[in-house]
Protein backbone atom coordinates (compact mmCIF):
# COMPACT_ATOMS: atom_id res chain seq x y z
CA UNK A 1 0.00 0.00 0.00
CA UNK A 2 0.98 3.55 -1.11
CA UNK A 3 1.84 5.87 1.95
CA UNK A 4 -0.37 9.05 2.26
CA UNK A 5 1.05 12.28 1.31
CA UNK A 6 -0.35 15.35 2.76
CA UNK A 7 -3.52 16.59 1.75
CA UNK A 8 -3.15 20.47 1.59
CA UNK A 9 -5.75 23.32 1.21
CA UNK A 10 -8.50 23.57 -1.50
CA UNK A 11 -8.29 25.65 -4.48
CA UNK A 12 -9.06 29.39 -4.29
CA UNK A 13 -10.65 29.89 -7.77
CA UNK A 14 -9.11 33.48 -7.55
CA UNK A 15 -5.85 32.64 -8.08
CA UNK A 16 -3.60 32.70 -11.36
CA UNK A 17 -2.47 29.10 -10.87
CA UNK A 18 -4.78 25.96 -9.58
CA UNK A 19 -1.97 25.40 -6.74
CA UNK A 20 -4.24 24.93 -3.30
CA UNK A 21 -0.81 26.37 -1.28
CA UNK A 22 2.90 25.98 -0.85
CA UNK A 23 4.02 22.77 -0.09
CA UNK A 24 7.30 23.04 0.79
CA UNK A 25 10.81 24.75 0.88
CA UNK A 26 14.01 22.41 -0.16
CA UNK A 27 17.59 23.22 0.94
CA UNK A 28 20.61 21.48 -0.82
CA UNK A 29 22.79 20.13 2.00
CA UNK A 30 26.48 18.63 2.03
CA UNK A 31 25.93 16.04 5.00
CA UNK A 32 22.23 15.29 5.73
CA UNK A 33 22.66 13.79 8.87
CA UNK A 34 24.62 16.83 9.51
CA UNK A 35 21.93 19.51 8.75
CA UNK A 36 19.31 17.28 10.26
CA UNK A 37 21.15 17.15 13.32
CA UNK A 38 21.15 21.29 13.08
CA UNK A 39 17.50 21.83 12.12
CA UNK A 40 16.64 19.34 14.93
CA UNK A 41 18.76 21.70 17.49
CA UNK A 42 15.98 24.84 15.70
CA UNK A 43 13.47 22.67 17.26
CA UNK A 44 12.01 21.32 13.67
CA UNK A 45 11.27 17.37 13.76
CA UNK A 46 11.97 14.75 10.99
CA UNK A 47 8.73 13.01 9.28
CA UNK A 48 8.86 11.72 5.95
CA UNK A 49 12.38 10.61 3.94
CA UNK A 50 12.15 10.30 0.28
CA UNK A 51 15.16 8.01 -1.24
CA UNK A 52 14.30 6.81 -4.75
CA UNK A 53 15.08 3.31 -4.94
CA UNK A 54 17.66 3.88 -8.15
CA UNK A 55 18.33 7.22 -10.55
CA UNK A 56 16.02 8.81 -12.61
CA UNK A 57 15.68 11.16 -15.49
CA UNK A 58 17.05 15.09 -14.14
CA UNK A 59 15.53 16.48 -17.17
CA UNK A 60 12.83 18.48 -14.91
CA UNK A 61 15.52 19.68 -12.52
CA UNK A 62 17.49 20.91 -16.22
CA UNK A 63 19.79 17.79 -14.80
CA UNK A 64 20.52 14.79 -16.73
CA UNK A 65 20.42 11.83 -13.75
CA UNK A 66 19.48 12.21 -10.41
CA UNK A 67 19.35 10.41 -7.26
CA UNK A 68 19.22 12.07 -3.53
CA UNK A 69 18.54 11.00 -0.44
CA UNK A 70 16.18 13.78 2.07
CA UNK A 71 13.65 14.74 4.76
CA UNK A 72 10.69 16.39 5.07
CA UNK A 73 10.84 18.21 8.37
CA UNK A 74 7.60 19.94 10.13
CA UNK A 75 7.46 22.34 12.93
CA UNK A 76 4.93 23.01 15.63
CA UNK A 77 2.95 23.98 12.90
CA UNK A 78 2.43 20.43 11.22
CA UNK A 79 0.50 20.37 7.75
CA UNK A 80 -0.56 23.62 8.66
CA UNK A 81 2.77 25.07 8.03
CA UNK A 82 5.77 25.13 5.96
CA UNK A 83 7.77 21.92 5.68
CA UNK A 84 11.27 21.47 5.02
CA UNK A 85 12.71 19.50 2.36
CA UNK A 86 16.26 19.08 3.49
CA UNK A 87 18.28 17.09 0.47
CA UNK A 88 21.81 15.65 0.09
CA UNK A 89 22.20 15.60 -4.01
CA UNK A 90 23.92 11.80 -4.69
CA UNK A 91 23.70 12.10 -8.20
CA UNK A 92 24.81 14.70 -9.28
CA UNK A 93 27.08 15.47 -6.10
CA UNK A 94 26.45 18.51 -4.16
CA UNK A 95 28.26 21.66 -5.86
CA UNK A 96 28.72 25.79 -4.89
CA UNK A 97 28.55 27.43 -2.13
CA UNK A 98 25.46 28.92 -0.56
CA UNK A 99 24.10 32.42 -0.95
CA UNK A 100 25.43 34.63 1.52
CA UNK A 101 23.97 37.30 4.20
CA UNK A 102 23.84 40.41 1.11
CA UNK A 103 20.93 40.91 -1.97
CA UNK A 104 22.24 38.61 -4.58
CA UNK A 105 18.93 38.22 -6.09
CA UNK A 106 17.14 34.86 -5.20
CA UNK A 107 16.35 32.53 -2.26
CA UNK A 108 18.37 33.57 0.56
CA UNK A 109 16.99 32.10 3.85
CA UNK A 110 14.35 31.01 5.80
CA UNK A 111 12.97 32.21 9.23
CA UNK A 112 12.25 30.37 12.26
CA UNK A 113 10.35 31.57 15.68
CA UNK A 114 11.40 29.27 18.76
CA UNK A 115 9.72 30.20 22.55
CA UNK A 116 13.53 29.95 23.82
CA UNK A 117 15.32 31.95 21.43
CA UNK A 118 18.81 31.71 23.94
CA UNK A 119 18.81 28.09 24.55
CA UNK A 120 17.26 27.25 20.78
CA UNK A 121 20.97 29.28 19.44
CA UNK A 122 23.24 27.63 22.47
CA UNK A 123 21.52 24.06 20.70
CA UNK A 124 22.44 24.99 17.45
CA UNK A 125 25.93 26.13 17.46
CA UNK A 126 26.68 22.87 19.38
CA UNK A 127 25.24 21.11 16.54
CA UNK A 128 27.71 23.01 14.02
CA UNK A 129 25.91 26.47 13.09
CA UNK A 130 27.82 29.69 12.96
CA UNK A 131 26.34 32.78 15.21
CA UNK A 132 26.39 36.05 13.24
CA UNK A 133 24.71 38.30 15.79
CA UNK A 134 22.11 38.12 18.57
CA UNK A 135 20.09 37.23 20.18
CA UNK A 136 19.23 40.84 20.80
CA UNK A 137 16.38 43.54 20.62
CA UNK A 138 16.26 45.51 17.49
CA UNK A 139 13.66 48.72 16.63
CA UNK A 140 10.59 46.70 14.73
CA UNK A 141 8.33 49.80 15.03
CA UNK A 142 5.45 49.40 16.83
CA UNK A 143 7.31 46.05 18.47
CA UNK A 144 10.77 44.98 19.80
CA UNK A 145 11.77 41.66 18.49
CA UNK A 146 14.24 39.58 19.76
CA UNK A 147 16.21 38.44 16.89
CA UNK A 148 19.21 36.34 15.87
CA UNK A 149 21.34 35.54 12.67
CA UNK A 150 23.10 32.32 12.19
CA UNK A 151 24.39 30.16 9.13
CA UNK A 152 23.78 26.60 9.10
CA UNK A 153 26.70 23.71 9.00
CA UNK A 154 26.69 24.65 4.62
CA UNK A 155 26.69 28.54 5.67
CA UNK A 156 23.22 28.50 4.69
CA UNK A 157 21.79 31.96 6.49
CA UNK A 158 18.97 31.08 8.63
CA UNK A 159 16.92 33.79 11.00
CA UNK A 160 15.51 33.40 14.53
CA UNK A 161 12.94 35.07 16.60
CA UNK A 162 11.66 35.24 19.52
CA UNK A 163 8.00 33.66 19.37
CA UNK A 164 4.90 31.54 21.12
CA UNK A 165 6.14 28.27 19.41
CA UNK A 166 8.68 26.90 17.07
CA UNK A 167 7.60 27.82 13.45
CA UNK A 168 8.92 27.90 10.50
CA UNK A 169 7.53 31.90 9.83
CA UNK A 170 9.17 33.25 6.17
CA UNK A 171 10.78 32.65 3.33
CA UNK A 172 13.16 35.61 2.41
CA UNK A 173 13.13 35.78 -1.36
CA UNK A 174 15.88 38.83 -2.41
CA UNK A 175 14.58 40.93 -5.74
CA UNK A 176 16.22 42.12 -8.58
CA UNK A 177 13.36 44.23 -9.06
CA UNK A 178 10.54 44.54 -6.04
CA UNK A 179 7.93 46.09 -8.34
CA UNK A 180 8.17 43.37 -10.81
CA UNK A 181 8.63 40.39 -8.26
CA UNK A 182 5.39 41.46 -6.63
CA UNK A 183 3.08 41.50 -9.38
CA UNK A 184 4.61 38.33 -10.72
CA UNK A 185 3.63 36.34 -7.12
CA UNK A 186 0.38 38.29 -7.11
CA UNK A 187 -0.56 37.57 -10.38
CA UNK A 188 0.94 34.32 -11.30
CA UNK A 189 1.48 32.67 -8.54
CA UNK A 190 -1.73 34.04 -6.27
CA UNK A 191 -0.14 35.26 -3.53
CA UNK A 192 -1.69 38.29 -1.45
CA UNK A 193 0.62 41.04 -0.10
CA UNK A 194 0.03 41.76 3.78
CA UNK A 195 0.92 45.16 3.30
CA UNK A 196 2.34 48.18 0.54
CA UNK A 197 6.00 47.85 -0.52
CA UNK A 198 8.15 49.38 2.94
CA UNK A 199 11.60 50.82 2.90
CA UNK A 200 13.39 50.11 5.77
CA UNK A 201 16.43 50.31 7.49
CA UNK A 202 18.00 46.93 8.78
CA UNK A 203 21.03 46.49 11.55
CA UNK A 204 24.12 45.51 9.41
CA UNK A 205 25.47 43.50 12.42
CA UNK A 206 22.75 40.97 11.55
CA UNK A 207 24.12 40.82 8.00
CA UNK A 208 28.16 40.61 9.61
CA UNK A 209 28.16 44.00 8.35
CA UNK A 210 29.56 47.50 10.00
CA UNK A 211 26.99 49.58 8.49
CA UNK A 212 23.31 49.21 8.48
CA UNK A 213 21.75 47.58 4.80
CA UNK A 214 18.64 49.81 3.69
CA UNK A 215 16.19 47.77 1.71
CA UNK A 216 12.64 47.66 0.17
CA UNK A 217 10.35 44.99 1.05
CA UNK A 218 6.84 43.40 1.37
CA UNK A 219 4.97 40.58 2.74
CA UNK A 220 2.53 37.86 1.06
CA UNK A 221 0.81 34.84 1.80
CA UNK A 222 -1.38 32.11 -0.07
CA UNK A 223 -4.51 31.06 1.08
CA UNK A 224 -4.65 29.77 4.56
CA UNK A 225 -0.85 29.56 5.19
CA UNK A 226 0.74 30.58 8.89
CA UNK A 227 3.78 32.06 7.10
CA UNK A 228 4.97 34.34 4.97
CA UNK A 229 6.60 35.01 1.80
CA UNK A 230 9.52 38.25 2.09
CA UNK A 231 10.31 39.79 -0.86
CA UNK A 232 13.51 41.79 -0.62
CA UNK A 233 15.12 44.17 -2.77
CA UNK A 234 18.40 45.30 -1.20
CA UNK A 235 19.10 49.30 -2.05
CA UNK A 236 22.61 50.17 0.22
CA UNK A 237 24.36 48.35 -0.30
CA UNK A 238 23.20 47.24 -3.98
CA UNK A 239 23.71 43.67 -5.12
CA UNK A 240 26.89 43.19 -6.43
CA UNK A 241 25.75 40.04 -8.61
CA UNK A 242 22.89 39.58 -11.20
CA UNK A 243 19.73 37.24 -10.84
CA UNK A 244 20.74 33.94 -12.32
CA UNK A 245 19.29 30.09 -12.24
CA UNK A 246 21.13 28.02 -9.56
CA UNK A 247 21.93 25.07 -10.49
CA UNK A 248 19.33 22.44 -8.96
CA UNK A 249 22.48 20.66 -6.72
CA UNK A 250 24.00 23.75 -5.34
CA UNK A 251 24.30 24.33 -1.79
CA UNK A 252 21.54 26.55 -0.31
CA UNK A 253 17.82 26.93 -1.03
CA UNK A 254 16.91 25.73 -4.39
CA UNK A 255 12.76 25.95 -4.82
CA UNK A 256 9.89 26.68 -3.71
CA UNK A 257 6.82 24.01 -4.16
CA UNK A 258 2.63 24.70 -4.69
CA UNK A 259 0.77 21.28 -4.56
CA UNK A 260 -2.03 21.05 -7.36
CA UNK A 261 -4.70 18.43 -8.85
CA UNK A 262 -3.93 19.98 -12.76
CA UNK A 263 -0.07 20.54 -13.25
CA UNK A 264 -0.71 20.63 -16.86
CA UNK A 265 -3.61 23.57 -16.69
CA UNK A 266 -0.90 25.09 -14.22
CA UNK A 267 1.85 24.83 -16.82
CA UNK A 268 -0.21 26.72 -19.12
CA UNK A 269 -0.87 29.60 -16.81
CA UNK A 270 2.95 29.58 -16.47
CA UNK A 271 3.60 29.64 -19.47
CA UNK A 272 1.07 32.23 -20.66
CA UNK A 273 2.92 34.80 -18.12
CA UNK A 274 5.83 34.48 -19.74
CA UNK A 275 8.31 31.54 -17.91
CA UNK A 276 9.60 28.70 -19.29
CA UNK A 277 9.84 25.34 -17.46
CA UNK A 278 12.96 23.64 -17.46
CA UNK A 279 11.03 20.61 -18.95
CA UNK A 280 7.52 20.23 -19.57
CA UNK A 281 5.42 18.40 -16.60
CA UNK A 282 7.35 15.64 -15.94
CA UNK A 283 6.87 12.03 -13.79
CA UNK A 284 9.05 11.99 -10.86
CA UNK A 285 9.15 9.22 -8.24
CA UNK A 286 10.22 10.63 -4.39
CA UNK A 287 10.20 6.73 -2.97
CA UNK A 288 8.51 3.30 -3.97
CA UNK A 289 6.47 3.18 -1.25
CA UNK A 290 4.69 6.62 -2.40
CA UNK A 291 2.88 7.85 -5.35
CA UNK A 292 4.30 8.89 -8.65
CA UNK A 293 4.39 12.57 -8.49
CA UNK A 294 3.92 15.10 -11.83
CA UNK A 295 6.21 17.81 -11.15
CA UNK A 296 6.84 21.00 -13.20
CA UNK A 297 9.97 23.27 -12.46
CA UNK A 298 10.70 27.05 -13.99
CA UNK A 299 13.09 29.84 -12.59
CA UNK A 300 11.04 32.83 -11.15
CA UNK A 301 11.66 36.36 -11.87
CA UNK A 302 14.77 36.42 -9.92
CA UNK A 303 16.01 33.03 -11.15
CA UNK A 304 14.75 31.39 -7.74
CA UNK A 305 13.01 28.00 -8.85
CA UNK A 306 9.31 27.70 -8.52
CA UNK A 307 7.74 24.00 -8.55
CA UNK A 308 4.39 22.37 -8.48
CA UNK A 309 3.66 18.66 -7.56
CA UNK A 310 0.57 17.10 -8.63
CA UNK A 311 0.05 13.64 -6.61
CA UNK A 312 -1.43 10.45 -8.83
CA UNK A 313 -2.96 7.38 -8.09
CA UNK A 314 0.29 5.35 -9.27
CA UNK A 315 2.95 3.74 -7.30
CA UNK A 316 6.29 5.57 -7.43
CA UNK A 317 8.11 1.97 -7.45
CA UNK A 318 11.10 2.40 -10.27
Amino acid sequence: MLKALPVWWPYDSTMAIQGSRIYHCNSNCSDLDVAVAFYEALGLRRVLRTVPSKNQSGEAFGLDEVAWDAWIMHSDDGLDGLSLDLLEWKTPLPTGTAPGLDGEPGYNRLMLSTPDIDATVKCAVAAGGTLIAGPREIDGGDARPIVAMMLDPDGIPVGLFQGEKTSIAQVVVNCADIDESLKYYQEVMGLSPLQDVTEMVWPGDLYGRDTDVTVRAVLLADKGSVFTVALVQWLDPAPKSAARVRGANELGIFRMAWSTTDCAADEAVIRAAGSIPFLPTEELSVGDEFPLLLVLFWPGPNGECLELIETTDRSGAL
